[in-house]
């Protein structure tokens, strides 16, 4: 007969430990290492950007200065050179000295460590606007300070927004009438495109609004041939007719003949 075993009272049952994983070194140093450049960079970016670092000392500033001072462009951006060489308030600066009337266009550039450097080029005044403006070579409009408006330019004469055209217009116009010895003294444009040119010699010729070009051609023609003899005598010449022109002749000056020129 088998006799079963009772286990005694107050045994404890044995638990299997489990041997440590080995530490990855290595990873750690890695993450520690990833957090530390982080917390530099966030430190040197505050650092860096702050006012009191790497303030901006010196502005100069180059460009063939004709009618702007530099002395007045400088004080005219230096409210807005404020905060650190890095970010610095470039599109500030340059609004600020385009502002000035004879300033065309600034290109700013940074030179470490503390200095701004002023590209500056003016504009080119090729014509006369209306009461007070000048053109540049773009067909821009600004407005230089009264007194300071250019002698001998040719005046154009015009609606708002139409200084592109005219000073394409002027160009044609003028390499059109070389030939003819005639010299553009003022242009005009009114509303409805009509065009009326005034030579230095004060001859006014007129072309009206449609065909100008064509008009133009004919006059040329015209007046390379029996008009050109009668040139100091002429006031105006009016070509706003289909086949045909009209003279207007000075005061005292009309020749002494009958028929058609």
């Amino acid at each position: 007969m088998a006799i079963r075993q009772r286990p005694t009272a107050g045994a404890t049952r044995t638990q299997a430990v489990k041997p440590r994983e080995p530490v990855n070194w290595k990873s750690r140093l890695r993450n520690i290492s990833t957090v530390l450049v982080l917390l530099l960079l966030i430190f040197g970016t505050v650092y860096i950007n702050n006012d009191d670092t790497l303030p901006i000392l010196h502005v100069t500033v180059e460009g063939e200065l004709i009618n702007t001072e530099k002395q007045a462009l400088i004080e005219a951006v230096t409210p807005y050179v404020t905060g650190s060489f890095l970010d610095v308030n470039v599109a500030g600066i340059r609004q600020a000295g385009e502002a000035l009337p004879w300033v065309a266009q600034i290109q700013v550039r940074r030179v470490w460590p503390d200095t701004l450097h002023l590209m500056v080029s003016e504009h080119q005044a090729i014509a006369r606007w209306n009461e007070d403006g000048l053109v540049n070579t773009r067909g821009q409009v600004f407005y230089p300070d009264s007194g300071k408006m250019p002698e001998g330019l040719i005046q154009l004469f015009g609606p708002e927004g139409g200084s592109e055209l005219m000073s394409r217009q002027l160009v044609t116009i003028q390499q059109s009438v070389d030939k003819l010895g005639l010299r553009v003294k003022s242009l005009t444009m009114d509303e409805r495109r009509s065009w009326q040119i005034q030579f230095t010699d004060d001859m006014q010729l007129q072309l009206g609004r449609a065909a100008s070009e064509q008009r133009l051609a004919r006059f040329i023609r015209v007046f390379e041939g029996p008009l050109a003899s009668y040139r100091d005598q002429i006031k105006i010449v009016d070509m706003r007719y289909t086949n045909g022109l009209a003279v207007v002749w000075k005061n005292g000056k009309q020749p002494d003949f009958n028929g058609i020129v």
